[in-house]
């Protein structure tokens, strides 16, 4: 097997799923596992109808520019479309670009297969009434309204025979994962998430019966032995986790798998459909905690309470499933208030298990999220133009109201300690493999739970070296 880190792109396998049931030949390139990717995407795309990107805001897009000029100034007749979040949430901006030719907005499947058919001369030409479709008209962007999301059922199959599945094969869950998309959307609205404005906190679900059938498939043409479901809320319906789990269980696939969750989703599950979700193979849910503060969790419309991390979290280690938490910080309001509140709630998450993950962002005003307003009347310039988002990520702070002593402080408390902390998979094997390396990972996993622990990072030698390190 191909040791690999680099999930299977879905997105577009979907996208490309009704365009060839439509009779169009499909050609997907992925830069991440193609180096250098340009002249194949070049070679891909001669007679085109046109070439598709799906562009999340931040560092896709640096890839998504180089690619679109490529295209463009081979050929520059040959439409170039953009997907995703990025393009969806800001089609005006990224339309203002030369290399941005049409934009498709929110769920793609049915714009992506008419806009073909009209491109290729089998319907009417224009791009008038094909849902979310912004495109350039006279010089002026025409803007589409988002597409309500539609049902999944009525799409084909997702075609993971035209991927080299072994390049997606990740030793996470299990030594053979696969990523897999059940359904689309999230009905809840935390105020840091554009989901909202993407599918107007609308959920579809592909049926119990087809997500079963799906997984076994890929468990019997491809070897897969565990998957991680990528959607953005898994657990929506009671009544269709059960049916899925018991479909598992029935057809003897013995599937390890990843999930997201709420935390109170979760907590609200009757007993007897928690343990079925272990029973039928569920070894880690990543849960959302945000913050250990009460009033940071309230501003950002968590709907949800610290007590229920807790709560979720002794759940978790009573059935034997590892938790994996996120939490954010820099949230407006008294951050260093939060981050004290928040070193809390990890010291009482590590004391229910010691083994389970906790790791930290800086919230970022993502355009769409319902707290991107917020943010800009409190200071935060949005950039300007499309590629001045490149460097927009979860890892950087781009909020004006945090101060650089505070900045400092998260950074070695995300970058450094938490990890070592809550060790990941590859830690932990590093940290197991014996010899000197090993007692000196061992050592600063004590030392860094200790500091956690006792919210202690005075003096901070190790992570002044490991500064120094990297700047050498």
């Amino acid at each position: 097997m191909r040791e690999s880190n680099v999930w299977a792109p879905l997105p577009l396998m979907a996208v490309a799923a009704p365009l060839m049931e439509a009779g169009f030949d499909i050609k997907i390139v992925d830069g991440r596992v193609i180096h250098p990717h340009i002249p194949d995407i070049l070679e891909a795309a001669r007679g085109a109808l046109y070439v598709g990107l799906s562009v999340m805001t931040g560092l896709q897009i640096r890839d998504a520019v180089a690619i679109s000029r490529a295209v463009k100034q081979s050929y520059p007749d040959i439409p170039v479309i953009w997907g995703g979040y990025h393009a969806s949430m800001l089609p005006e901006q990224t339309l203002a670009e030369p290399y941005v030719d049409i934009i498709i907005r929110g769920q793609g499947q049915i714009a992506a297969t008419e806009l073909a058919r009209r491109l290729a001369g089998t319907e009417d030409g224009s791009l008038e009434g094909i849902p979310g479709l912004c495109y350039k008209q006279d010089g002026k962007p025409v803007i589409g309204a988002y597409p309500a999301l539609v049902d999944l059922d009525q799409f084909p199959p997702t075609p993971y025979d035209i991927i080299d599945t072994e390049k997606y094969m990740v030793n996470d869950v299990g030594t053979r994962t696969m990523k897999y998309f059940s359904s689309q959307g999230c009905p809840f609205g935390c105020g840091f998430c554009a989901e909202t404005s993407m599918y107007g906190r609308g959920w579809k679900p592909f049926s119990a019966e087809r997500v079963v059938d799906d997984l076994e498939n890929l468990v019997k043409k491809y070897g897969v032995n565990a998957i991680d479901f990528a959607d953005t809320n898994f657990f929506v319906s009671k009544k269709r986790v059960r049916a899925i789990c018991e479909g598992l269980i029935e057809r003897k696939l013995n599937l390890k798998w990843a999930a997201d969750v709420r935390t109170k989703q979760f907590i609200e599950f009757p007993g007897d459909l928690q343990q079925l979700v272990r029973d039928a193979g569920c070894r880690r849910l990543l849960l959302g905690a945000e913050s250990g503060s009460q009033e940071a969790l309230e501003y950002i419309g968590k709907q949800t309470t610290v007590e229920d991390t807790f709560h979720v979290a002794r759940i978790c280690n009573r059935l034997g499933i590892t938790a994996r938490f996120t939490t954010m910080f820099g949230f407006p309001g008294e951050p260093q208030k939060d981050i004290d509140a928040t070193m809390k709630m990890i010291e009482g998450i590590k004391a229910i298990n010691e083994n389970f993950e906790v790791h930290g962002f800086f919230f970022a005003p993502y355009p769409g999220a319902p707290m991107f307003d917020e943010a800009v009347r409190l200071g935060f310039a949005p950039p300007p133009y499309t590629e001045a988002w490149e460097d927009f990520d979860l890892t950087e702070l781009h909020t004006p109201w945090v101060d650089p002593v505070y900045k400092e402080k998260v950074d070695m408390i995300i970058d450094f300690y938490m990890p070592f902390a809550s060790p990941g998979p590859e830690l932990m094997e590093k940290m197991n493999a014996g010899g000197p390396k090993a007692l000196a990972y061992k050592g600063m996993h004590q030392l860094a739970a200790w500091r956690v622990r006792k919210r202690d990072f005075r003096a901070p030698l190790e992570w002044r070296l490991k500064k120094w390190r990297a700047g050498h």
